[in-house]
């Protein structure tokens, strides 16, 4: 496996400056930024000094923009020019408009030479031997035996979420009837049962609602397990907190399968810098429970890092994959960074667009894409709620999650959302997120 240690020998010489990034964003994206800069939005404050999404208890998804936009050299110097890219990346994910994010989340990286990116690709061009099968197959004969599955994902990249969703019926029938998840809230005032804002804040970005709502159709119970006091907490204490609330499940339940889904290295089995024990490790040591990590992070479209993502467009040119794929050797699977942290490692292909949408919001298929003329002027965002959801909240959208929205046009002036069979109540807001219309439509 020399070739893919090449790789890792790359990573110490290829880091450099930051360069600019010229890569056009969407009409919308800079409409957005021009208003917010000639005009103070309504719900503006100068003073503040956060980035969120939940102003006076209730999803603005246009809010962190109207502030990141208006006083950027402000929350630079807040968050570091790095970690300012990094969070909007995230929200422009929550507003469904994921090659934005994929875009300022390269903003946040480091840059790459020449030279080392053509010897990265050459090394690539050399991989023989390599195999690739279906990741869903693999990991349902994977979990056979297993009673824990972790599984990452990154915040910018709703596409982890829909690929755990893809796992829910497979691993459901073979016992896994637990999904605990970091993103779920873990205060007594928590909505478990269906999803709010009282759900989660990253269960407001709306696949990881519809993960959500899927689990609880199929029968899982949700499990919640973030530490409550983690802000006052190491990073190995935070995370040894979950693995005790991720066990406490399978105490109470000695027949308990779990299916956790993570962030990030929480799902790694080996230590980290300084010290830091991960969540996986420290569940297997209090547990004697060895899980099977699947890492979705490294081999996504952008990676996680500068050479990460060098790495991935090299793989896929040598490897073009067309559906999320683990690599095998000699029949046994490996992380084509060489990392050893994971089990398992899914190269997903790269995102296939239709009108600036990214096609695997269908997920699997069960959703198709409803195309939406504006009934009136003005409209610059399209939210699409379930009717039965609005219904049971007195008619109105107050704290809840819409099924998909995006304020991508098309060619004619129309917007596309991905919707479920079903009946929805959609809703046309303008750049100062006011409602102007509300209609019904039913998806057959």
């Amino acid at each position: 496996m020399g070739l893919f240690k090449k790789f890792l020998l790359f990573a110490g010489l290829i880091l450099a400056t930051s360069g600019a990034f010229s890569q056009e964003v969407f009409p919308s994206v800079q409409r957005l930024e021009d208003y917010c800069k000639l005009t103070a939005p309504i719900g503006y404050s100068p003073q503040l000094n956060v980035l969120m999404l939940t102003p006076k208890g209730n999803f603005h998804y246009l809010f962190p923009f109207y502030h990141a936009f208006r006083d950027e050299q402000k929350f630079k110097k807040i968050y570091s020019d790095k970690g300012f890219y990094d969070e909007m990346s995230q929200y422009f994910a929550f507003i469904g408009d994921y090659e934005t994010a994929m875009q300022f989340l390269i903003r946040s990286y480091d840059t790459l030479d020449e030279v080392s990116t053509r010897k990265i690709y050459k090394t690539a061009a050399g991989l023989k031997d390599i195999t690739h099968v279906n990741a869903r197959s693999y990991i349902h004969l994977a979990a056979k035996n297993r009673r824990v599955i972790m599984i990452n994902e990154a915040f910018s990249k709703p596409l982890h979420r829909a690929f755990t969703l893809s796992l829910l019926e497979d691993l459901y029938r073979q016992g896994f009837h637990y999904l605990a998840m970091e993103m779920l809230d873990n205060f007594s005032n928590h909505t478990l049962d269906k999803v709010t804002m009282h759900t989660g804040y990253y269960a407001g970005e709306p696949v990881a609602s519809e993960l959500i709502r899927q689990a609880l159709s199929i029968g899982y119970t949700l499990v919640s397990y973030e530490d409550t006091a983690a802000g006052d907490h190491t990073a190995s204490q935070r995370d040894s907190i979950q693995a005790a609330n991720i066990y406490a499940v399978i105490q109470q339940d000695s027949t308990a399968k779990i299916l956790v889904h993570a962030s990030y290295e929480h799902i790694s089995k080996k230590p980290g810098a300084n010290g830091y024990i991960p969540m996986a490790l420290a569940f297997r040591r209090m547990s004697g429970i060895d899980p099977l990590t699947i890492d979705q992070t490294d081999m996504t479209e952008e990676s996680n890092f500068a050479y990460g993502r060098v790495i991935y467009q090299a793989y896929i040119a040598r490897f073009p994959l067309t559906e999320p794929s683990i690599a095998l050797v000699d029949g046994n699977p490996i992380n084509v960074t060489d990392k050893d942290l994971y089990d398992l490692c899914v190269i997903h292909p790269p995102t296939t667009y239709k009108d600036g949408r990214p096609e695997w919001l269908s997920l699997g298929g069960t959703r198709k894409p409803v195309t939406l003329k504006p009934p009136t002027a003005g409209v610059y965002l399209v939210q699409g709620y379930y009717q039965n959801e609005f219904e049971l909240n007195n008619n109105t959208a107050w704290n809840l999650v819409p099924a998909d929205q995006t304020y991508i046009t098309n060619g004619k002036n129309s917007y596309m959302l991905y919707l479920r069979k079903g009946k929805y109540k959609i809703f046309f807001r303008d750049i100062n997120y006011q409602i102007l219309n509300v209609l019904s439509v039913e998806v057959n």
